[in-house]
């Protein structure tokens, strides 16, 4: 999943639980403009995704969330147990992080040639 597409998903989630992206801001120490880079695949940092994703862990299942073949529809989004969490999440960081690393290597990349 690239990181616009983590983004479109972060803000139908926010969208879906009904909160503003000032609200998530409050709720998870992070500023408007964090929550707007992250939800707009412009600058993902794992600190700011992880403090997302650990504030919806018990109102979405991030399992489905984060599978290739997201259904939209309200069963998507349904919770599922903190077990389930803890092993999707396991699954799913290393995939994330490696995604970061390589948008920003092709940054660096894009960078080095200006």
């Amino acid at each position: 999943m690239d990181l616009k597409e983590l983004g479109r998903r972060l803000r139908m989630i926010r969208k879906h639980l009904g909160i503003k992206q000032q609200q998530l801001a409050m709720k998870t120490n992070l500023t408007q403009s964090a929550i707007s880079r992250l939800e707009n695949g412009e600058e993902v940092y794992a600190s700011t995704l992880l403090a997302v994703l650990c504030f919806y862990q018990d109102k979405v299942c991030l399992d489905n969330f984060l599978a290739s073949d997201l259904n939209t529809g309200e069963t998507a989004l349904l919770y599922c147990s903190r077990q389930e969490l803890r092993q999707m999440l396991s699954r799913h960081l290393a995939d994330i992080s490696s995604s970061i690393d390589k948008t920003k290597e092709m940054v660096v990349a894009v960078r080095e040639r200006l």
